[in-house]
């Protein structure tokens, strides 16, 4: 018996692809008249294939935890304080080079789990969408970050050298930058699913 296919949902905030795409987590909700607490950030790359070249027109979503580490979720039901200014969400596109760009804030560390002793690093979580996949799913770290060295999802790579593909490089006060390579040897590491 076959399954039928069905569409990857539900969407937020309501549609898969906007005619113009957000590029600034902080202004899911526009109305807004405030910015959201935390550090201003930056993060900017190119999605590439294993020869170099740019992979154009993909959807990235990017999820994050606010500055004080907690999802706006229902399932992070945890006593960290909850910004009314921050959604933690937006869904990009890629430009036909490869390009993307977008501003947030710095997000916080939290706990793997309630009442866990062991904090997860600051991160970003990027679920990218093309033609011909289903999803692929990666995280995104901070290379001024200390708490990258006991980060439970860095750590779970044991070869350094492809453990610093998920780490965005600084280049100046609150920018950063990560190219994302799809495939081949120097492939960014993907996840089955959201780990962490």
């Amino acid at each position: 018996m076959f399954t039928p296919e069905g569409t990857i949902g539900p969407f937020y905030p309501g549609r898969f692809a906007l005619t113009v795409m957000p590029d600034d987590l902080a202004m899911v909700a526009p109305v807004l008249a405030h910015r959201p607490q935390g550090q201003p950030i930056r993060l900017s790359g190119r999605f590439l294939d294993s020869n170099g070249a740019p992979v154009p027109s993909l959807i990235v979503e990017i999820w994050q935890a606010n500055a004080h580490g907690r999802y706006r979720h229902p399932l992070d039901q945890s006593e960290r304080a909850l910004d009314p200014q921050f959604d933690g969400f937006a869904r990009i596109r890629t430009t036909d080079e490869g390009h993307y760009t977008f501003s947030t804030i710095k997000p916080g560390p939290h706990p793997v789990r309630e009442g866990s002793s062991v904090m997860r690093a600051p991160h970003l979580r990027f679920t990218i969408f093309a033609s011909g996949i289903d999803r692929l799913v990666t995280q995104v770290f901070f290379e001024d970050e200390p708490s990258n060295v006991s980060d439970p999802v860095l750590n779970c790579i044991a070869v350094p050298a492809v453990r610093r593909r998920l780490i965005a490089q600084r280049r100046g006060e609150g920018d950063y930058t990560l190219n994302i390579i799809m495939r081949g040897d120097d492939e960014t590491p993907f996840f089955d699913d959201w780990v962490g």
